[in-house]
């Protein structure tokens, strides 16, 4: 059920616009191409898998953008290349480039190419600010995934985690393995045949080997024959460097968790307090600590009771005992009579307080 309610809760939210990325006029004219409404295409997220490789054209640091309020600062744009991902595409749409969220802010169709902005976060959680123009290198593009369309690889947001680092690469057969050195804060949402996504690209967890912040902390993954083709994973060597977005609904399930354990454990306590009560108020022999209450062990409503109305009653002498049948405190010397009352055909009616004969 938790599942169920994350994955819906995560899947509305994904259909909801990503304030960061601005807002998107309904009526844009791109540089040589024609209007686009972006009421005609409703895309938020991605899926992780490529649409196309495409090429960086320049990336430039400015002193002189112009900000909100109208004065200057300081920022970092890079202009891409690409065919496919400019279909449908509109100023402040949202296109992956090797798994980053990015906003284009120009277009121009004429030319086949769309500038984005690089925050500094972005700069620092990715490896694009390494990109040099010059040596033509390529990228993974994604455009942002259409609602109610078909999701063949795993919810990407676009929001890189950190980068990792390739340490070892092999074959096997058809099959190209990668092995990734990963920071070891963000190891426990990486499990054995897992999502993740690798420059933007929907991959499955291999193996996982974590040994603590000061030990060897890896994953592997593996490229099929069309994949191989299709990315630009395979032209990275031993010491590159790739972005890395692990799955975002262990995040969340983790941050569920970890609201409900401190209430299940505050549930735990006080049951124990109650039965520690119930069994002193009985006159049962103390072992030194109340029994523990195993999770999932199942706590009798008439139990429960016997011991909230035990645990409220006044202090009695020591010559009185709780009596849970009678729910009530009896005098020790009473209880022999007890016996014999009731052995006799007489029992006590709570209601009238009193031993009444059950024979007449």
């Amino acid at each position: 059920m938790t599942s169920f309610i994350l994955g819906t809760a995560f899947l509305i939210s994904s259909l909801l616009p990503h304030d960061s990325h601005g807002f998107a006029p309904s009526s844009i004219l791109r540089v040589g191409g024609p209007t686009i409404t972006s009421s005609s295409i409703t895309r938020h997220m991605f899926t992780g898998i490529i649409e196309e490789m495409g090429e960086v054209i320049s990336l430039e640091t400015k002193d002189d953008m112009t900000l909100w309020d109208g004065s200057k600062g300081k920022g970092t744009e890079m202009v891409l290349k690409g065919d496919i991902v400019l279909d449908g595409a509109y100023l402040g749409c949202s296109i992956s480039v090797n798994g980053v969220c990015l906003t284009a802010t120009e277009i121009d169709e004429d030319a086949k190419t769309f500038k984005v902005g690089l925050a500094p976060e972005t700069l620092r959680r990715t490896n694009l600010g390494t990109y040099v123009p010059q040596s033509k290198q390529r990228v993974n593009l994604e455009r942002a995934s259409e609602i109610g369309g078909r999701n063949s690889g795993h919810f990407v947001q676009g929001h890189v985690d950190d980068v990792g680092t390739i340490i070892d690469q092999w074959i096997d057969e058809n099959s190209l393995f990668f092995k990734i050195s990963f920071p070891y804060e963000f190891m426990r949402y990486v499990v054995p045949k897992g999502f993740i996504a690798i420059d933007g690209t929907s991959l499955t967890v291999c193996d996982v080997h974590s040994e603590g912040e000061d030990g060897e902390n890896w994953f592997t993954f593996m490229l099929v024959e069309y994949t191989q083709k299709k990315i630009i994973l395979p032209s990275k060597k031993v010491g590159d460097t790739v972005n890395v977005e692990v799955d975002v609904l262990g995040k969340y399930s983790e941050r569920a968790w970890e609201a409900f354990v401190p209430k299940m454990e505050a549930l735990e306590t006080k049951v124990k307090q109650l039965e520690a009560r119930l069994q002193e108020l009985e006159g049962a022999p103390k072992s030194g600590a109340p029994r523990s209450v195993n999770y999932g062990e199942t706590v009798g409503l008439h139990d429960v009771a016997a011991t909230a109305a035990a645990a409220t009653a006044p202090e009695k002498r020591d010559t009185e005992k709780w009596v849970r049948a009678e729910q009530t405190f009896i005098n020790a010397n009473d209880i022999d009579m007890l016996s014999e009352r009731k052995n006799s055909g007489t029992e006590w009616v709570r209601t009238k307080q009193s031993f009444i004969d059950t024979q007449y």
